[in-house]
Formats: C-alpha cells, structure tokens, sequence
C-alpha cells in the first residue's frame, strides 16, 4: 500500500497526517480520530488500503495536540477548514469517531458546503446538540455499538430521529470501538454509502 507521513503548516503548527497517494481525482474520505487513537490506527486496521483499492483518496489527520500534530489554539471546525483549505479539498466525505464525531457535527453546523457526507460512529455529547442538529442537511451515516458504555445508544437514536438525511447502522453486539473491532463489516458499510453520495 501506498501510505505517506506528510506534515501541512496550519498557522504556525506543524500538523500530521497520513495519506493513501493516487495519481487521478475523486472523492477524498477525511478520517479523523478519538481522543484515544491516532493517524496510525487507521492504517493498522487496513481500512486506508481497502479505500485504495477502491480507487478512493483517504487522509488521516491527526488534530491538533494529538499524535505528531502540535498544538494549536483554534476551534477544531475551523481548523479542519482550514486544513481542507490548505489541501485544496473543496468537499469531502468526514469520519468522525468519538469525539471527532462532535467535531463533525460542529463542522456540519458551520461548513456545510465543505461536506459531500458525514460518517459519525458512536460520538460523544450528542445530546448538546439535539435542538440544532436538524439544521443538517448533509447525508449522514450514523454507525454505533449498541453496547457503548461511553457513547450511549440513546445518541444514535436523537441522531437518526433529527439528521434529516441520515441511516443508522448498528453493531448489536459492540461497544464504542465497534468500527475497529469488526473493521471488515464496518469498511463494507462505509464504502457503500460514499458510493451512494
């Protein structure tokens, strides 16, 4: 697989992030991360290899005081802005695991033309948003562990009942790392829906 380190300056912080390089265009998948995970896991769990082999662009990034990324002082939707600015990405499909899966929302809320799609997978602090997120018009798939002990289920469900456009997806028997621990079932599902959008 053909994977590379690459590091973009982000106002004055040095910012990683990992890329599946390929030679013509199409849909770029931004994947981002939970607080507990990097840039690294989602090349271990092979899901960037799949996306190549599906002729999709993936970038991991790793945000800003995570993994090899320095810090910096900007609110994490406009620093993905900032970055999709940087990477000439006009619109991209966004994973949003955790509690880059608040991010994502917030993103969605602020930035909906820079989203083809949004991929939220057992996000946390859903509830903060319950009253805004009808506002969100993008296509969103929602996937969830139903035993999620972080995340609880009953997220998912104020996602799937105000997300306009959005399908729910869940692993019945997995808890808030279910796209890593069933990696295979959760790549099939994701590659379908950013088919479909």
């Amino acid at each position: 697989m053909n994977v590379m380190d690459e590091y973009v300056d982000i106002k004055g912080s040095k910012i990683h992030y990992v890329t599946n390089v390929r030679e013509n265009g199409g849909d770029a998948v931004l994947l981002l991360h939970g607080k507990r995970f990097t840039t690294r896991d989602w090349v271990e769990s092979g899901l960037m290899e799949t996306l190549e082999r599906q002729g999709v662009q993936a970038i991991a990034l790793e945000m800003p005081g995570y993994g090899e990324s320095e810090e910096l002082d900007l609110d994490p939707e406009d620093f993905l802005a900032e970055f999709m600015k940087r990477m000439n990405l006009s619109a991209v499909h966004i994973v949003g695991p955790s509690f880059s899966g608040e991010i994502s929302i917030r993103f969605a809320l602020k930035f909906p033309d820079m989203l083809k799609s949004m991929i939220i997978i057992d996000s946390i602090n859903v509830d903060k948003y319950e009253d805004k997120l009808k506002d969100i018009k993008v296509k969103t798939l929602i996937v969830w562990g139903k035993k999620d002990n972080i995340a609880p289920y009953e997220f998912a469900e104020i996602l799937k009942d105000h997300l306009p456009e959005s399908t729910l997806f869940t692993f019945e028997d997995l808890g808030h790392t279910c796209y890593f621990d069933d990696m295979p079932t959760f790549s099939d599902v994701l590659i379908k829906f950013i088919n479909e959008n």
